[in-house]
């Protein structure tokens, strides 16, 4: 039932184009990803720009739990949601019960006066529509907000202190909705990013309390540093990936090559290539360094020692990793014009016009003007050369399947060394 309910609220909501631009969490075509690089994206702009940026990270305490039913029919109802819908969800959050079990004894139950209930298909939905009007905050300002669920970022370019003054302002604003609609934020997890060789560094506060300034902040997973190099994140990531693989052949009794592949694919290399778009590098040093963790794993296989690195993988059935990522660039790219995911096209990238299409047979995209290797190396400019460069029927692909299909016929390994700063 609870699917149903979902899937009538997600087509209404779409219908009317409800549901914040800014919100990417529990929305088709939207992802942590999606959130990521439209954020480091705008960075990157700005910075590239001679600009100064202030980011700041809000962490909310138990937002899921602290959701207030009153008022989230509320808000439901401000949505145009009524009737029997509206009811069964009243009925859906109402008259709960909750108790503790420690091998097999349980606690007392005690009722559920607040929250959406989490792990119901439906909870995360309601959460996300009962945040959706923060964006209030931003009214009249240049600051742009991006959520993911309960993980809340403010962001605005720096050009004089007056900004500042104005961003505390919104803050100001942030904690009196949160007090509103009694959602409490962890001033103590709170983080800040000031990106900019330009930047005063203001400091701001949240309830009398200033916002921490640490080296790198873990952005939905992925560490951010002031000069978006990444360079925590990638050394962070190959030493979790080589404590796996030591987990990994420790726990394996078995030497099968197929069977530890496996493994390594379910279990390792997820690490080494979450967000990689994000972060991916263009230094040597860091594209060997990620590397040698598969040429590491690849190496302890006892069949396969006596072989070399390409040999290795070709036996396994395994890609480069640095192909894997330019793979997951060129995908994103055709998912962008085609609008399979939400990274509008035409706010990142520029089409050349229909006598340059024809002439080239297909859609080619307009690099952008890269004053600085950092900016090369973002997602919107690092492999558009490299997309154009694909050959006419794999740009033509009809469908996002048929495009894989058709890269994974190509050897990419010519087309990473365009990209790379070696």
């Amino acid at each position: 039932m609870e699917s149903v309910i979902k899937d009538q609220l997600l087509s209404y909501l779409y219908s009317k184009k409800l549901i914040s631009k800014q919100q990417h969490a529990f929305i088709k075509s939207h992802s942590t990803v999606t959130n990521l690089l439209e954020c480091t994206h705008d960075w990157a702009v700005s910075v590239h720009g001679g600009h100064a940026v202030d980011v700041i990270y809000i962490d909310f305490s138990r937002a899921f739990d602290s959701v207030v039913h009153t008022k989230l029919i509320y808000k439901l109802s401000n949505f145009g949601i009524s009737g029997d819908l509206l009811q069964w969800i009243e009925a859906f959050l109402t008259n709960r019960q909750q108790c503790v079990v420690v091998e097999h004894c349980f606690s007392t139950f005690i009722p559920v006066l607040s929250g959406v209930a989490q792990g119901s298909v439906i909870g995360p939905l309601l959460f996300i529509l009962y945040v959706d009007d923060i964006c209030s905050i931003c009214v009249g300002s240049n600051i742009i907000h991006k959520l993911f669920a309960d993980d809340l970022k403010l962001y605005s370019n720096i050009y004089t202190t007056s900004d500042s003054v104005h961003f505390q302002a919104v803050l100001d604003r942030l904690q009196q909705w949160c007090t509103d609609w009694q959602l409490k934020i962890n001033t103590s997890k709170c983080n800040i990013i000031h990106f900019g060789h330009k930047n005063n560094k203001y400091k701001y506060f949240l309830n009398g309390s200033p916002i921490g300034a640490p080296e790198t902040v873990t952005d939905l997973g992925v560490d951010v540093d002031p000069l978006l190099k990444f360079d925590s994140h990638i050394n962070k990531i190959i030493k979790k990936s080589y404590s796996r693989i030591g987990v990994l052949f420790k726990g394996f009794a078995t030497r099968d090559a197929q069977i530890l592949k496996q493994a390594y694919i379910t279990y390792i290399r997820p690490v080494l290539e979450y967000a990689s778009s994000v972060w991916s590098p263009h230094l040597l040093k860091y594209i060997n360094s990620i590397e040698r963790v598969q040429k590491y794993f690849t190496k302890r296989i006892p069949s396969l020692r006596e072989y070399s690195y390409p040999e290795r993988l070709a036996l396994i059935g395994l890609e480069p990793l640095e192909v894997r990522r330019l793979k997951t660039d060129l995908i994103l790219y055709y998912k962008s014009l085609h609008n399979l995911i939400a990274i509008p096209f035409n706010d990142y990238f520029n089409l050349q016009t229909n006598l340059c299409q024809t002439r080239s047979g297909g859609n080619r995209l307009i690099p952008s003007f890269c004053s600085t290797n950092r900016f090369a190396n973002d997602f919107f400019n690092r492999a558009v050369n490299c997309f154009n460069a694909l050959p006419v029927h794999v740009i033509n692909s009809p469908t996002i399947i048929s495009f894989k299909n058709a890269l994974s016929s190509i050897d990419l390994s010519d087309f990473v060394k365009c990209i790379y700063l070696k």
